[in-house]
């Protein structure tokens, strides 16, 4: 067999035991694996078990302290991500990294360096290539979108397709085939969109191989071909998709099997009040006419695609933005001026869909974000001391199983799903908490993690709050919600009591679009 005959038949990827250590924590642990040409593979794991890691080392950002990388039958070192891309490997974020003021065409070329590919010669564009070069890319994905429109006025999944006509834009080399790395590509995408993103990934397989990262399980089995399990920095499972079930790959992920309790459902009492009472609250544009009456331990779950105004009313019910008439009242009393600070000291929470941007300091120490709002016990007057913030983090770093276990790391260091545990441990931490906003706050979690946050809002509403959540899925909305509200277009089209009815997710679906 020939040199180029070998190369051509050779796996995508072959890694073969690498090693990855930050100071006394193994990150990875002797991780081999392959993946063969036009294979789609999931690769899942709880947050902190080790992906991350492995996809920066995959994307040139982080070096392995040991072990072979060989990509399309070479073996490679990448010290950084230009050689990453070299070698034929691109990369899809969760978080968009495009250019929302330049044109699509451009947005691709950029992931290209410079040359006659890019449509680029000494730092000018020549614009008729760079389009029909970006043109070719897109026709390859399955993608219609003009390359001259601006970035910034497409829809969230059209700038999906831009993200992964960027991934491809890889050179393979001859006779290889590119590896395209979708890093929760779905997680802040609609039903819809998700649908059809989907369609597109399936399509990859066509001229190349697809790492395929997900915290959703129905989707890793619908999508992909064989599913890879990481736990504590080793792979612990390679399957094949046909032959487990999500039961099983919740196990395999954690350890153990689901103790997800199912919430009952809590009736409303006719002569109580109100916990939250919102009544005809309208912003021009956005919502119109909604009113919701939110009772001591409910869950009030709100549905509705991109557009249909839940996020901006969640939002007005937190006082993070106003609202042009209508009402708002806690216990029966309405609100006057009512902006973020007051309802606070209300003893109203609010966990946002952006984390990161608005839900924690990232500079401050888990401890410190977990005391932020809420010093309670920590603080004698004005002072927080140190040792009682301390103790109060610790208790939440053990009920909500948050990994690492150091409460004095910076918030940023942490996982995703790590960095939701102790934003709702900041507002949990509140012992007067009384209204419960939730805006997706599972995304990006993985089922692990969304069973130990789904347990803590159950509690919450065992305590006596009211909780609105802006669910992540129908499915999620129909297993939590003791009442759903449909919205679309800015008015609410169902209302459910499930005490009493018994919606389908296509019942949710048909007045949601």
């Amino acid at each position: 067999m020939t040199k180029e005959t070998a190369q051509a038949t050779a796996p995508t990827l072959r890694l073969t035991d690498i090693r990855k250590s930050f100071g006394p924590v193994h990150a990875l642990k002797s991780i081999s694996l392959e993946i063969n040409r036009g294979e789609v593979i999931g690769l899942i794991g709880e947050n902190g078990a080790g992906k991350s890691t492995l996809l920066k080392i995959l994307t040139g950002i982080y070096q392995p302290d040991a072990g072979k990388i060989e990509v399309n039958g070479k073996s490679v070192k990448f010290r950084g991500p230009r050689d990453s891309s070299a070698a034929g490997i691109g990369v899809v974020h969760q978080e968009q990294s495009l250019f929302t003021n330049l044109s699509v065409a451009e947005n691709i070329a950029i992931s290209s360096g410079t040359g006659h590919r890019t449509g680029t010669r000494f730092g000018f564009y020549n614009w008729g290539q760079l389009n029909r070069s970006a043109a070719e890319t897109l026709n390859i994905i399955g993608s219609k979108l003009n390359p001259k429109t601006r970035v910034g006025d497409l829809s969230f999944v059209d700038r999906q397709m831009v993200e992964i006509a960027r991934a491809i834009r890889v050179d393979a080399g001859k006779d290889g085939s590119p590896l395209v790395i979708l890093d929760e590509p779905t997680s802040l995408l609609e039903r819809g969109e998700t649908e059809v993103l989907e369609r597109e990934i399936r399509k990859l397989k066509a001229f190349g191989s697809v790492i395929f990262v997900s915290h959703r399980l129905d989707e890793i089995i619908r999508n992909c071909d064989r599913i890879l399990v990481m736990r504590n920095g080793e792979l612990v499972a390679d399957r094949v998709t046909s032959t487990v079930t999500e039961d099983e790959l919740f196990k395999l992920m954690v350890g153990h099997a689901s103790h997800a309790s199912k919430k009952s459902r809590t009736s409303i009492d006719s002569s109580a009040t109100p916990v939250l009472e919102v009544s005809r609250l309208s912003l021009k544009g956005k919502y119109s006419d909604i009113s919701i009456a939110a009772h001591a331990g409910r869950i009030t779950a709100i549905v509705g695609t991109s557009g249909s105004g839940r996020e901006e009313l969640s939002r007005a019910i937190f006082g993070a933005e106003k609202f042009d008439s209508g009402s708002i009242a806690l216990n029966g009393s309405k609100v006057r001026g009512w902006r973020i600070p007051k309802a606070v000291s209300k003893g109203v929470g609010y966990v946002p869909s952006e984390r990161k941007v608005e839900g924690m300091v990232g500079g401050y120490s888990a401890a410190e974000n977990i005391v932020l709002t809420h010093p309670g016990k920590a603080a004698v007057g004005p002072i927080v001391l140190p040792w009682k913030r301390n103790k109060i983090a610790q208790e939440w770093f053990t009920t909500l199983d948050v990994r690492p276990n150091d409460i004095a790391l910076e918030l940023d260091r942490f996982s995703g799903g790590n960095q939701q545990k102790v934003v709702m441990a900041k507002w949990l931490n509140d012992p007067n908490l009384r209204v419960l906003v939730l805006d997706h706050p599972l995304r990006g979690l993985d089922p692990g993690a969304a069973e130990t946050v789904n347990e803590q809002i159950k509690k919450a509403c065992d305590k006596g709050a009211a909780v609105i959540l802006l669910a992540d899925t129908l499915e999620e909305a129909l297993e939590m919600g003791d009442e759903i509200l449909v919205m679309r277009d800015g008015a609410v089209t169902g209302h459910y009591d499930m005490n009493v009815d018994n919606p389908s997710t296509l019942d949710l679906l048909e007045r949601m679009v």
